[in-house]
């Protein structure tokens, strides 16, 4: 079932996981080499039941960006840590975590708006739902927000087991889910505005 754009996408995942997982795993980083595997969980997850689902290669791409995203998360260095501590501007600054713009926030703003589509297309494709488009993008964006709870709890399980992480504190995972649900709202109110005005968006390959 697999074509070659579908390969593209695996050929070049693979090549950063590796790259990204090889790097952890010498750098005594247990945390990231336990984000590495769980993408590769996630991909082998999305791809193993393309028949199903057929999300179409553009949203494909955008999950390797993410993944892409989240591997150089924690290995590019910056002035403040590694990329995902990196302060991109001080639009509010309350000390410590309470901080916004952060590149960690735009990554889970990206990352769970891209699961509102894959949940809008997933209800509208293979599923068929058929019927409000309101409702149908509200459930999207409920769903998006479950996934990100999982993400949240991962998280939480990292920082009570390993020494070493850079899990966040309570502003850190409140602010998370904030952005996941802003990246969630962005992206159905997009797709379904698209989808109404001719649904090209859904019909692309």
């Amino acid at each position: 079932m697999l074509t070659t754009h579908h390969w593209y996408v695996i050929a070049f995942s693979a090549l950063y996981l590796f790259v990204g997982g090889l790097y952890f795993a010498r750098d005594f980083n247990l945390e990231f080499v336990i984000y590495v595997g769980v993408i590769v969980a996630i991909f082998a997850g999305v791809f193993a039941t393309l028949r199903h689902t057929r999300f179409p290669v553009w949203m494909l791409w955008l999950l390797s960006v993410w993944g892409l995203m989240h591997v150089l998360g924690g290995l590019v260095e910056t002035r403040d840590g590694v990329l995902f501590t990196y302060r991109i501007y001080p639009f509010f600054d309350g000390g410590g975590d309470f901080f916004i713009l952060k590149y960690d926030q735009v990554v889970h703003f990206y990352l769970y708006g891209l699961v509102a589509l894959m949940s809008y297309h997933a209800l509208r494709v293979p599923l068929a739902v058929v019927g409000s488009t309101f409702l149908v993008a509200l459930s999207a964006a409920l769903i998006s927000l479950g996934v990100s709870s999982l993400n949240e709890i991962m998280e939480f399980l990292i920082a009570v087991n390993l020494e070493r992480h850079g899990v966040g504190g309570y502003h850190n995972a409140m602010l998370d889910l904030i952005f996941n649900g802003a990246g969630a709202a962005v992206a159905v109110v997009v797709y379904a505005v698209m989808e109404k005005q001719g649904g090209e968006v859904v019909r692309l390959p």
